[in-house]
């Protein structure tokens, strides 16, 4: 596996949101009124990602909020046909988004920073846009303003580049603008040692977090098993869950390969174990509660 598996790390959980606007952009409100908002509502860290330009954050994190500086940058696609929407996590000074897209994220790196690609499904992003990409860690599978236009879950993009390119984590945010709208929306609870700027990117950057618009996951364990079925339907691990209350759990790999497990009638699960095919190259969970809300782990890797 090369992501983390947070529950099996030590440290404490915080909840955080990654993607919001002020009034150094186009938000309605200022960066103190934003932070205040999330604070009351129980989150424990907030980037605040404005657009093209670093909002000043220094004086906003107190012991118990940590605020991250960031900013979403708009450089044209591959094709030059369209813009993208990248959040660069933790920067400090503004960099050019009149870039070549891929120099923008080498330029998000040279800081230290975290790139991530915003909302895929809502952009009309595909494959074909996405592949030439190189450099970014996340991509957003879930975000909250999006909700709009009814395009706001992207995962069968994050299922394309984790099928056809490779590793990338995934992540539930607000993106939110508005004083109402899209807040609260989606987030992330992330395992950390300590509400420190350094201890969140290192958990975020090793996928030791979760996402969720609701359904709490509580235990994931995955664990060696020895199988009797032959060739690629053999099961080298079994992965078991436990989480809040929901309608179903669904353990999704590659291509075709993967199993839902649904509640009976009347009931809700909080339990579920899948005996993983050898054939999975990674492995994924997503539950979904009786209001349709859901929770997303980060890809496991099997070797």
């Amino acid at each position: 596996m090369s992501y983390l598996n947070p529950f099996t790390q030590p440290g404490n959980w915080y909840r955080g949101n990654l993607h919001c606007h002020t009034t150094e952009s186009d938000g309605m409100l200022t960066p103190v009124q934003r932070c205040a908002a999330y604070r009351q509502a129980g989150y424990d860290f907030l980037a605040i990602t404005d657009h093209r330009k670093v909002t000043d954050v220094a004086h906003l994190s107190t012991p118990d909020f940590l605020v991250l500086s960031g900013s979403e940058l708009h450089p044209r696609t591959p094709a030059d046909d369209d813009y993208l929407h990248i959040v660069a996590l933790d920067v400090h000074q503004e960099i050019d988004s009149h870039l070549p897209a891929n120099e923008v994220i080498a330029a998000i790196n040279a800081q230290g920073g975290l790139a991530v690609l915003c909302h895929p499904y809502w952009c009309g992003f595909s494959l074909l846009d996405l592949q030439p990409l190189q450099g970014y860690f996340a991509m957003e599978v879930f975000n909250g303003t999006c909700t709009g236009i009814g395009k706001e879950n992207s995962e069968s993009t994050w299922d394309d580049l984790l099928d056809r390119v490779g590793p990338v984590l995934g992540l539930a945010v607000d993106d939110t603008h508005h004083d109402t709208f899209a807040c609260f929306a989606g987030w992330i609870m992330l395992k950390a040692p300590a509400l420190t700027v350094d201890d969140v990117k290192t958990a975020l950057h090793t996928g030791a977090y979760y996402s969720t618009t609701g359904p709490q996951f509580h235990d994931i364990t995955i664990t060696p098993v020895e199988s009797t079925a032959p060739g690629d339907y053999e099961a080298k691990y079994a992965v078991t869950v436990t989480c809040s209350p929901v309608e179903s759990v669904a353990f999704k790999g590659q291509r075709y390969y993967g199993w839902r497990e649904f509640a009976p009638a009347g009931e809700l699960l909080t339990t579920a174990t899948f005996r993983i095919p050898a054939v999975m190259k990674y492995l994924r969970l997503e539950i979904t509660d009786p209001y349709g809300k859901r929770a997303w782990s980060n890809p496991f890797y099997l070797s």
